[in-house]
């Protein structure tokens, strides 16, 4: 037998204190989240549409995050994409990369980011561009939600932890449903998207069970489908679809969003705080988790965050400067190439309340390049976009007159369908009213400026006064009565194509063909070809012979967020 252990009495009554005395408690911990959001391709605080600074730009962010990672250990950074697409800078090294690193990979992998969601607009350029610009960076791209169609395997990664001390984060990666309503099969080969609520419910248990999360953490690029005032829904739960996951999703910390170049200050909905951070590198969400541990586990115990600005305060990180540097020459170059004079400046003003040599331009080369009968287009700028100046027409005054990636496509379509996109149009007038001999007009709420559509090679009248659905008087081909089964050529581009905007009629449309030029392109290289651009309008649609926006375009009240 082992003999017992004996202690000197003198040692019993210390021994006694230590065995009583309870265990310190763990200090509490902070986790410091920080979020950027559709960033798109902006490294430098520079507007090249208008050849100025701009208090934008990855190079203010890096600013911001090194002066934070120097207060406090424990910071996690994270973006919520449309990321590589958006900028002259980002779309020459997506068509002719030289042999060089995507930039905003390169530069978001020198600011050591944890993660970012994919947006929709990774996919602008196709997958093979998407898969380089992935290949490029040092931090996983998630998107639990986009799914291999063939096996419904993950296509991204779905989610990453992080560790800070004993305290585990988890970062669940989605991505907004709707990229099939945007973008062309050729650019998503093989892909397809589950509803990101129905993701969440999966995996969010996955992250507090199997991989023993503290905090889960939800970074999607898509935004609120409510009004935050009011809560009521609005007609954009096809591509948000945060409301729905923060109310139908247990066990979620925080969601960081994104898609809809919104500003939101940590708000809560549902009882989850959720944060934007605008688009551009406008600003740096900050958002600070103090843990405490009880009861065997850690907790979040208090939410705090703030906004934080990239204004002229904030000095360009010189590291990010000497990434750019490279791209940003070859943009500025390109930016200043002149391509034609204009006889007198095309404006923008009242683009939306009847036909105006702006859209007749962006439609008749958009017609001509289809050889198609009808073309239809949007002014896709939001409401500050002034229009082409008089004088020289440069790429950037392209570039602001149609920032986007689009391709042409041609359809063939009845009459029918062509009546229903008008109606569709026609919708974006609200509260009209007659006053003093004037038809006084107001956007719909929540309807973005972009999609207002004008269609030319036919005549037709809007009539805002009428109901929803019946406004489009007068509709006629060369004279006569458009009928529901005539048939007609129609060039638009690839994402109302899609049925985007609402013009979910072009989804029943036969696909003739799809150019793989983009309509950027087509614009630059006619007015090459022009040299001279006229003031022309063929007035084929009217609204009302006098007719105003009752309040000015660019207002807040009219604003909309940009998709």
């Amino acid at each position: 037998m082992r003999p017992l252990l004996r202690l000197p009495l003198l040692l019993l009554p210390a021994l006694a204190l230590l065995v009583a005395r309870p265990a310190r408690a763990a200090a509490p911990v902070t986790v410091t989240v920080l979020q950027t959001s559709d960033v798109h391709g902006r490294l430098l605080p520079w507007d090249y549409s208008r050849a100025r600074p701009d208090d934008v730009g990855l190079a203010r962010i890096a600013t911001r995050v090194a002066a934070i990672r120097r207060e406090t250990p424990n910071v996690l950074l994270l973006d919520g994409g449309d990321t590589i697409q958006g900028s002259p800078l980002g779309y020459l090294h997506a068509r002719r990369p030289e042999g060089r690193k995507d930039p905003m990979s390169e530069a978001m992998s020198a600011m050591r980011y944890d993660a970012m969601a994919v947006g929709n607009h990774e996919f602008n350029y196709g997958l093979d561009v998407l898969r380089r610009a992935q290949a490029d960076a040092s931090f996983p791209w998630l998107s639990a939600n986009t799914l291999n169609a063939a096996d419904r395997s993950p296509a991204f990664p779905e989610y990453v932890v992080k560790t800070f001390g004993k305290v585990r984060v988890g970062v669940l990666g989605l991505t907004t449903p709707n990229v099939p309503g945007w973008e062309p099969e050729k650019n998503r080969p093989g892909l397809t998207w589950e509803d990101p609520v129905e993701t969440a419910r999966r995996l969010v248990p996955v992250l507090r069970g199997r991989e023993r999360c503290d905090v889960v953490v939800v970074l999607i690029h898509s935004g609120l489908e409510v009004d935050l005032a009011s809560g009521k829904p609005d007609d954009t739960a096809h591509e948000n679809r945060v409301a729905a996951l923060a109310r139908s999703v247990p066990g979620v910390d925080l969601i960081l969003t994104g898609h809809t170049h919104r500003r939101l200050n940590l708000v809560r909905v549902e009882g989850v705080p959720v944060t934007q951070p605008g688009r551009w590198g406008e600003a740096l969400a900050r958002v600070d988790l103090k843990l405490a541990r009880a009861s065997g586990r850690w907790k979040v115990v208090e939410v705090t965050g703030e906004l934080l600005p990239s204004d002229g305060s904030v000095p360009a990180d010189p590291g990010i400067e000497r990434i750019a540097a490279p791209h940003h020459a070859r943009a500025l170059a390109h930016m200043e190439e002149v391509l034609a004079r204009a006889e007198e400046p095309l404006p923008a003003a009242a683009a939306r309340l009847g036909d105006s040599p702006l859209l007749d331009l962006v439609n008749e080369i958009q017609r001509s390049a289809a050889g198609s009968d009808l073309s239809m287009t949007s002014l896709l700028p939001g409401w500050s976009y002034a229009g082409l100046p008089a004088g020289e027409i440069r790429v950037r005054d392209v570039y602001a007159l149609y920032p986007y990636e689009n391709e042409l496509s041609v359809l063939e379509v009845d009459g029918a369908i062509l009546r229903e996109c008008l109606e569709n149009a026609a919708g974006f007038y609200a509260d009209a009213a007659w006053e003093a001999g004037r038809l006084v007009v107001k956007p719909k709420a929540g309807v973005p400026p972009y999609s207002f559509d004008a269609v030319q090679g036919v005549e037709y009248r809007i009539d805002p006064t009428a109901p929803l659905g019946a406004r489009v008087k007068d509709l006629t081909w060369k004279g006569r009565p458009v009928r529901p089964e005539d048939r007609f050529t129609l060039a638009v581009n690839a994402y109302r194509a899609q049925g985007s905007g609402g013009y979910v009629a072009l989804k029943r449309a036969r696909v003739l063909r799809s150019a793989s030029t983009e309509i950027r392109e087509l614009l630059m290289e006619r007015l090459r070809q022009m040299g001279t651009v006229p003031a022309t309008v063929d007035r084929n649609w009217v609204v009302a012979p006098d007719v105003v926006w009752a309040q000015p375009p660019g207002s807040p009240r009219s604003a909309a967020p940009v998709n």
